[in-house]
């Protein structure tokens, strides 16, 4: 097997992968505590402004599951991981207790549903 070099991308360690479906967030979205068990207020802020909220809280809600799967870790809490958006709109994802890995996401939605994929890289130190 050939050394890494430096130039190398960075070898992933762990896949997530999550489908949601945006009535269920919607119903479950009418509970406050809900959306304040899982979301943090950056998120809120963001999602709840515009007309596709539920789109936006389903998609943000399915990363959270995907970034469990993928870190296996199951004990992480939902707020732990915070979906924030770059300047460009790329999904840009936070998970306390975790600094030494990066995340890579892709959201997608449609009306009825959201999915996630995150990949975890080690960061580049």
């Amino acid at each position: 097997m050939a050394a890494r070099n430096r130039t190398s991308p960075p070898a992933a360690f762990g896949l997530g992968v999550d489908l949601v479906e945006v009535s269920r967030i919607r119903r479950l979205a009418a509970n406050p505590s809900f959306l304040k068990r899982v979301f943090t207020p950056g998120e809120l802020a963001y999602s709840l402004k515009g007309k596709n909220r539920y789109e936006r809280l389903a998609a943000r809600f399915a990363v959270k599951e995907a970034v469990i799967k993928a870190l296996d870790a199951r004990g992480l809490s939902l707020k732990d991981i915070e979906v924030e958006n770059t300047f460009s709109g790329r999904p840009l994802v936070k998970v306390k207790k975790h600094r030494s890995i990066s995340l890579m996401v892709s959201i997608s939605h449609t009306s009825r549903h959201a999915l996630a994929a995150v990949v975890v890289v080690p960061k580049n130190t």
